[in-house]
């Protein structure tokens, strides 16, 4: 689950409410634009959450940045089992889901890629107090960021989300996958409170930082499943919580409204200026939980779909 959608998520229910899931959208549809009519996408349906209509790297930011204009909009879910039933149905035939839904390897979907970064970076970051970082606590971390992909993360959300496991049990598993489970005293003398937001994905994380750093002998309590943005980056600047995983994007656009960086260089070095003076990232990895297009695999090959830029070639 996107960590923006946590901050909206009463107005998507209302929203959700009053359209209701699998709803036609398609009068005065702003997906469905001029001059677009022999396109790829001109044939298709894009399903998604309400808001993605109007947000400005949604439906608009498509057209606006690719070219690409769907026949309809079909409102569905926010990465549920709605869209996912849809897309799978072919009740829609592109949908809007986050890169670490592990239904998109389950079910063989094709995540088309983003070329110009029409949907901003959302890299995997440790954000943690100043008075905490220390070489042994960086090391441990950035170590983990070293590893840490998006194709990583989603295989260990599944076993999570999908097979049910205890998040202790998979986080232990992925380091000792990745060659970080040696102990050692790197960051022995140092006392940390590892918080999380309240979606498993980022419970997992903060469960992998606490265990690597337990490893390396520093002492740490856990405040996990705090809630959204708006309640645990307050408990970030007043010490009660030390570090937690965050997502570069989603970040930035919570401490400065008028970001406008996309690229993973960009949105890092902006969230770096834009963190209160207490505050630090530290390195960020490879991992990505960002919004992506994503279709079946008989639509990618069916249209040779590689690319959002490939739904604006002709028919």
């Amino acid at each position: 689950m996107k960590r923006t959608i946590l901050a909206t998520t009463a107005a998507v229910a209302l929203v959700s409410l009053v359209t209701a899931c699998g709803a036609d959208s398609s009068t005065d549809d702003p997906a469905a634009a001029p001059g677009a009519s022999d396109t790829i996408a001109s044939t298709m349906i894009l399903g998604g959450p309400a808001e993605f209509q109007t947000r400005s790297d949604g439906v608009p930011g498509l057209a606006e940045t690719y070219g690409v204009s769907f026949a309809k909009y079909q409102v569905t879910d926010t990465g549920g089992p709605v869209t996912i039933n849809q897309l799978k149905n072919g009740q829609i035939d592109a949908a809007d889901l986050f890169s670490t839904d592990p239904s998109i390897a389950a079910n063989d979907f094709v995540v088309l890629a983003d070329p110009k970064n029409n949907f901003a970076a959302e890299n995997v970051v440790p954000v943690i107090n100043k008075n905490k970082v220390t070489p042994g606590v960086s090391s441990t971390l950035n170590a983990i960021s070293a590893k840490l992909d998006t194709e990583g993360l989603s295989a260990a959300l599944a076993k999570v989300v999908t097979d049910k496991a205890n998040p202790a049990d998979v986080a232990k598993e992925w380091l000792r996958s990745n060659g970080l489970d040696s102990t050692g005293t790197a960051a022995q003398g140092t006392n940390l409170t590892v918080g999380s937001a309240n979606f498993p994905e980022n419970v997992l994380l903060a469960t992998i930082y606490t265990q690597a750093l337990q490893a390396q002998g520093a002492d740490i309590s856990t405040s996990f499943s705090i809630g959204s943005r708006e309640k645990y980056f307050p408990g970030l600047q007043d010490g009660s919580i030390d570090l937690i995983p965050e997502y570069t994007g989603s970040a930035l656009s919570y401490l400065d409204k008028d970001a406008t960086a996309t690229s993973p260089d960009e949105v890092y070095a902006a969230l770096q200026k834009a963190l209160p003076a207490s505050l630090q990232v530290l390195e960020k990895s490879a991992a990505q939980d960002a919004d992506c297009i994503v279709v079946t695999r008989a639509t990618a090959e069916k249209h040779n779909l590689k690319t959002i830029a490939d739904l604006a070639n002709k028919k």
